[in-house]
C-alpha cells in the first residue's frame, strides 16, 4: 500500500488516505473511503516498532525506538487507548508499560490473551522471547522470558514475531544489537527461528540472510515472507551493495 507522506500528515491530521490495495481482500478492512488520523504526537521516539492492537480494550502496544538517558540506552514501551468512534482523535490516552522482565522490547504479537515480545537483552541480560499479560496488576505487567537460549548458546537480538495458528512462534534474530553496541559479539548466524512453547522445541528454519527482520505469514499461513534489511547496518550506514528485499 502506498501512503500520504508523514510530513502531510503533520498539516492535516484528519484526510481521506491515497491507498493502493494490492488485493482485493484488504479492502474489507479499510471500507472504500479510508481516512487517516494523528491520534498521538510525541517528543521521544516512542511509536517505533510492535503495535499489538486488542480490540477488546480498544488499546494498541508499541515499543520505542532507542532512548538514550545518560550514556546508556533503553526502550518505553506505551498502552495506546484508542478514543471511540464518536470522540475526538487527540483523546487517545498514551501510558507508559511498567514490565521489568522484557528487555530492550522491539517486535511484538498477539499471543494467548497477551503479547509475546522480542526482547532484544543487553550486556547483561539475555535476548529472547518474553510474554507479557496485558492486564496490570497494581499499575504493573506481569511478564517473563520463554525463550533466552538455543542450547547453550545466546540469541543475538531478536527483532521479530509472529505466531503460527499451530501455537508455534517464529522470529528473526539478526546482528543488530551489537552493531549498536547493547548485546556482545554475535555467537549464532542471523536466521529465522521456531518455538513451540509447548514442546520448548526450538530451531533454525531458514538462513542466508544478512539481517532478516519482519516477518509475516500469508492468510493461509503456508508460506512465510521475511524481509532482509542487510543493506542498512546497526549503526546507521548503508551498504547499496547489500540486500535490501523479501
Amino acid at each position: 500500500m502506498s501512503l500520504i507522506p508523514t510530513s502531510a500528515l503533520a498539516m492535516a491530521p484528519n484526510m481521506t488516505a491515497n491507498f493502493q490495495y494490492l488485493a482485493e481482500s484488504v479492502g474489507e478492512i479499510f471500507g472504500e473511503k479510508p481516512e487517516l488520523k494523528l491520534l498521538v504526537e510525541r517528543d521521544e521516539p516512542l511509536f517505533h516498532e510492535a503495535g499489538v492492537f486488542f480490540p477488546d480494550d480498544n488499546a494498541l502496544f508499541v515499543t520505542s525506538n532507542f532512548i538514550d538517558n545518560s550514556g546508556s540506552k533503553s526502550i518505553k514501551i506505551s498502552r495506546v487507548t484508542l478514543p471511540s468512534d464518536d470522540a475526538a482523535a487527540e483523546d487517545a490516552q498514551v501510558d507508559l508499560v511498567e514490565t521489568p522482565n522484557v528487555t530492550l522490547a522491539n517486535g511484538g504479537v498477539n499471543y494467548r490473551d497477551g503479547i509475546v515480545f522480542c526482547a532484544q537483552g543487553d550486556m547483561e541480560r539475555p535476548s529472547g522471547l518474553a510474554y507479557m499479560k496485558v492486564k496490570p496488576v497494581e499499575g504493573r505487567y506481569d511478564s517473563e522470558m520463554i525463550l533466552d537460549k538455543f542450547y547453550s548458546r545466546n540469541f543475538n537480538s531478536p527483532n521479530d514475531v509472529v505466531a503460527h495458528n499451530d501455537g508455534s512462534l517464529w522470529f528473526t534474530d539478526p546482528i543488530y544489537g551489537s552493531e549498536q553496541g547493547i548485546r556482545p559479539e554475535p555467537t549464532l548466524p542471523p536466521q529465522v527461528w521456531r518455538f513451540d512453547p509447548a514442546t520448548k522445541s526450538v530451531r533454525a528454519m531458514a538462513d542466508g540472510f544478512g539481517r532478516p527482520n519482519g516477518l509475516a505469514f500469508s492468510p493461509d499461513q503456508k508460506t512465510l515472507y521475511v524481509t532482509d534489511t542487510d543493506r542498512v547496518h546497526g549503526d546507521g550506514s548503508e551498504d547499496q551493495t547489500r540486500a535490501s528485499h523479501m
